[in-house]
């Protein structure tokens, strides 16, 4: 009963922030009063995903099972998400569950922004890109700069941003990679999802959940396996969350189920992959 009617409050709550999304998508500026609200909005929201998270964890043992402690091998940054970004020497940043963007100081505490967007990633100088949900994409460099185009995910590596637009074609949008001065080069194929390499390449997920890698010369080559996600750390290594929502690693011949835990999404730095819990999202 307890579990019943934890899930049915987590559920009401994130359909009151979901409700408001639309409206506050390209909104940037909150007053203080606003912003300690929400961040405290999204602190007992964390506090009860957590909760609903160690029952589901251990069905046999409801609460924080002591007796199940020890198969931990997440560590918990005190925040839920909806997607997750890291930069090449380890800043971590997330789209929280109402949207908006923050970054990780220390000590399961967070610095918040008042940017929303659906999809995040960071650059070498530990700057976020967002790409809103109207598609629109802002780069933060003391304040928030507008880039032409849109994207619907987008990632950053080797120096290089690059990004799945919002333009259908087979496998799901366009890909682009970003040349600067607000200027885009298409390449071949479609996808939904973007994670780049430290050689500037990427790596894709379509909306078959096929995972296909670049082969440098603006075509992709076909990967064994089936994701929702993509991520790439500054060293190469390549993780995915499975279709299976488990997480997975790249040997150079076939992926390896790694840490155990389910996730939603993403993302991988210096001292290895990061992830939106899917019991967080």
């Amino acid at each position: 009963k307890f579990l019943a009617i934890s899930l049915i409050a987590l559920l009401l709550v994130t359909a009151y922030a979901d409700a408001e999304v639309e409206a506050e998508a390209e909104n940037e500026v909150e007053s203080e009063s606003e912003v300690q609200t929400e961040a405290k909005i999204d602190h007992y929201m964390h506090k009860l995903s957590e909760l609903i998270n160690g029952l589901l964890k251990c069905h046999k043992h409801p609460g924080h099972c002591p007796k199940c402690q020890h198969k931990k091998k997440w560590h918990d940054l005190g925040i839920s998400g909806r997607d997750v970004g890291v930069s090449p020497d380890g800043k971590i940043f997330i789209l929280g569950l109402r949207w908006h963007v923050f970054k990780y100081i220390g000590a399961k505490k967070w610095k918040k922004f008042t940017r929303v967007g659906r999809r995040i990633t960071v650059d070498s100088n530990n700057f976020p890109w967002v790409s809103g949900h109207s598609g629109k994409i802002h780069q933060y460099n003391k304040r928030w700069l507008l880039k032409k185009g849109k994207a619907w995910d987008i990632g950053f590596g080797g120096g290089k941003i690059w990004v799945v637009g919002t333009d259908s074609k087979l496998g799901g949008f366009g890909i682009y990679k970003y040349l600067g001065n607000n200027k885009w080069h298409k390449v071949g194929g479609g996808a939904t999802d973007i994670a780049v390499g430290p050689n500037g390449l990427p790596w894709v997920v379509n909306n078959h959940q096929r995972i296909f890698k670049s082969n440098g010369k603006g075509g992709f080559i076909k990967m064994p396996g089936r994701a929702k996600d993509i991520g790439i750390g500054p060293r190469g290594d390549v993780w995915i969350i499975g279709a299976n929502h488990l997480v997975y690693k790249w040997t150079g011949k076939t992926w390896t189920k790694k840490y155990g835990g389910r996730g939603w999404r993403i993302a991988v730095g210096p001292n290895g992959p990061v992830i939106i819990g899917k019991n967080s999202h």
